[in-house]
């Protein structure tokens, strides 16, 4: 974690020397790849887990405020793939679904005129349920979250991102307990 804060920094002190002074709002969406460990950490103490797919496709939506050429500020909806698994012993699922809030910081250092790299330290609001064949668990928290972001700018007024985000849900629910995320996204960001 330490790494992680050392490197915003200085991501933070370049992007002011070397970034063209833009600034404005932003918003922007992305799909992603969501992969879980939670169905893996219950096959390993249950055993006859069989998940469907490695990844369930999530969502994001947002809106925020661009400055120093391509680092932002913003806040946004999060809604994660849902993960889905079957028991080989008998006919029951399980299925987790997460969504949420949260504002961002993506402090990114420009790599030339129309390509940037950079980093994202954020707080996620989440709400957590877990269908395990009809036995329910919820719970609900707030936690940090921190990634990898890339921008190329395709429009004077928009860009490609790209990232991968590492989300953890510390949950008291014995059913829920802790579900970590790793998210791959692709998406449209507009300013203006």
């Amino acid at each position: 974690m330490k790494k992680t804060l050392t490197a915003m920094a200085l991501l933070a002190a370049a992007t002011g020397v070397h970034a063209e002074k833009t600034s404005g709002f932003t918003v922007g969406g992305a799909l992603s790849l969501d992969a879980s460990d939670y169905i893996e950490k219950l096959d390993d103490d249950f055993g006859g887990l069989d998940q469907d797919a490695p990844f369930g496709v999530g969502a994001d939506v947002y809106a925020g405020y661009m400055f120093a050429g391509a680092s932002t500020v913003r806040v946004g909806y999060r809604a994660f793939g849902q993960q889905e698994a079957q028991f080989d012993y008998y006919s029951g699922d399980i299925e987790v679904d997460a969504d949420g809030m949260y504002a961002a910081l993506d402090l990114m250092m420009p790599l030339g005129d129309v390509f940037a790299l950079g980093g994202t330290l954020g707080i996620q609001e989440w709400d957590a349920e877990v269908d395990f064949d009809g036995l329910k668990g919820e719970d609900d928290g707030r936690d940090i979250f921190y990634g990898l972001r890339a921008k190329w700018k395709v429009a004077e007024a928009g860009a490609v991102t790209a990232s991968i985000n590492r989300y953890k849900f510390d949950s008291g629910d014995e059913l829920l307990r802790d579900i970590e995320y790793t998210a791959f996204a692709g998406g449209f960001e507009f300013f203006f």
